[in-house]
């Protein structure tokens, strides 16, 4: 096991997962932020433009590093990164559920 490796992609995973979580601020608090959504093209379109950066954000953190590595031609280590920035996410994925459920 890669110990550099490994923590590039906990970094990484991090990242995303602070990010998703700053993202969730935002669309939770966007009322108080920005108002109400009157009938105009604006709302739809913010929505859909902070979905498609999040998407290209959380990817780059995600696969970023795998696919410099497929680049480099290290591929087992691009496939390493790969499963150990998804294992990070579900990692992150289950403490929050726990947390949920135990607050609940």
């Amino acid at each position: 096991m890669n110990k550099e490796l490994l923590l590039k992609t906990f970094r990484n995973a991090t990242g995303a997962a602070v990010y998703i979580f700053l993202v969730s601020l935002v669309m939770r608090n966007g009322e108080k932020l920005f108002g109400q959504g009157d009938d105009n093209i604006l709302m739809p379109f913010a929505i859909l433009l902070l979905f498609s950066l999040s998407a290209a954000v959380v990817g780059w953190l995600i696969f970023g590093q795998s696919v410099t590595f497929f680049l480099e031609g290290k591929r087992k280590d691009g496939v390493s990164a790969a499963v150990y920035n998804i294992g990070w996410l579900a990692m992150y994925a289950i403490l929050g559920l726990l947390t949920l459920f135990v607050l609940k």
